[in-house]
């Protein structure tokens, strides 16, 4: 039998929480709404957002964060490789950025769960290193799809192949793989009298069946409370059974 890994370990504290972001933050404001939640219900076992990084200093998500009280630290990837006068895709340049952004963060907590939310920047090799099974990221789409591709979105990519309804997943971010081993997918969001000009209503649909639910699950209540591991393989296992290739199977009630 493989040997499997809890990628955390609940203990006597709430599980330290780091959230990278770029934009608006919606999927972060999920994560705090339901930490708040639990936080009120006396549970113990959750995770806390500890702190907050960005790569654009002033966007809304960032703004957000500081208004809750989060301590939230910044450094302009397009100023650092502007003044360094280097390609942000040099991968050694890359890991000078990113051990700037792991002293930001450990200066202010040592995270047991990075979660990317909306962040727009490629994770270097250090990075991915520094918290390997430790980093998890949303997909607005289903990740096992065979006919994803970049740049599009992947609702239209959805319609083109001729499905009626659709996925999100949270997945673990891994080192040279698009998308890391899938924890949980949504349940199903119709695309039923959609076409592809309503990408936008689609969008907020997703985000609100599918990423604002399942996001603050996969972290609180499948992670947090040491449900999730991972073994050699890299395959998911919750509550001790292995997963399928496409996660675990949220249902719309808290388990």
């Amino acid at each position: 039998m493989n040997h499997v890994e809890l990628i955390y370990k609940p203990n006597e504290r709430p599980m330290s929480v780091a959230v990278l972001l770029s934009g608006s933050g919606t999927n972060f404001v999920a994560l705090h709404r339901e930490q708040k939640r639990l936080e009120g219900l006396g549970d113990k076992s959750y995770g806390r957002i500890d702190v907050v990084f960005t790569n654009i200093p002033g966007c809304k998500g960032a703004e957000i964060a500081r208004e809750l009280g989060i301590p939230t630290v910044s450094l302009s990837s397009k100023s650092y490789f502007q003044l360094l006068e280097k390609n942000p895709d040099d991968d050694e340049i890359r890991d000078f950025y990113d051990a700037s952004v792991i002293s930001l963060l450990e200066n202010v907590c040592i995270p047991d769960l990075i979660v990317l939310s909306g962040y727009r920047r490629r994770l270097g090799s250090l990075f991915m290193s520094r918290y390997r099974d430790k980093i998890v990221n949303l997909y607005p789409g289903d990740t096992t799809k065979t006919y994803l591709i970049r740049g599009v979105d992947a609702s239209i990519q959805a319609l083109r192949a001729g499905e009626k309804e659709m996925k999100c997943t949270v997945f673990l971010a891994r080192e040279g793989e698009r998308f890391g081993p899938a924890i949980v997918q949504s349940q199903p969001i119709s695309l039923e009298e959609f076409s592809e000009k309503d990408s936008r209503e689609i969008q907020e649909k997703i985000r609100r069946e599918g990423e604002w639910k399942i996001f603050p699950y996969a972290v609180h209540h499948l992670i947090a409370k040491g449900r999730v591991g991972i073994d050699e393989e890299g395959s998911i296992y919750v509550d001790g059974i292995k997963m399928p290739e496409e996660g675990y199977q949220f249902v719309n009630k808290i388990t």
